[in-house]
């Protein structure tokens, strides 16, 4: 069974307001590799946010297998479902609760954009 961590934020608009009643959406993107092949892994997992905005989910940290990869794309839409952000290839190292603004500073693929712009 997969250790899961609480991953959790505050929806905002282009304003900075709250989005009250808005939805976030996260996808798991994964594949495990086990003595018996590759497996392939996804899952949905949804949220409302709360009256300022607020909101928290339960995420599957990191593979299982010898050579796991496991990321996540959060989305987040206003009360009439209109896109408001988009997170994509957060990856979740421990199960630890962090926040989504943590998360995306010290995921894979924003450490590597943050190593490339630093030899630059």
């Amino acid at each position: 069974m997969p250790n899961k961590a609480t991953v959790r934020g505050v929806l905002l608009d282009a304003t900075l307001a709250p989005v009250a009643f808005g939805k976030i959406v996260a996808t798991l993107h994964g594949s495990d590799v086990f003595d018996g092949g590759v497996r392939v892994v996804t899952q949905k997992v949804e949220a409302t946010t709360g009256a300022q905005g607020e909101w928290s989910l339960e995420l599957i940290v990191n593979g299982e297998g010898e050579a796991g990869s496991t990321t996540w794309t959060v989305e987040g839409y206003n009360q009439y479902v209109v896109k408001v952000f988009e997170a994509k290839a957060l990856f979740l190292a421990s199960a630890l609760a962090v926040t989504l603004g943590d998360l995306e500073r010290m995921s894979a693929q924003n450490l590597r954009a943050a190593r490339e712009a630093g030899a630059a």
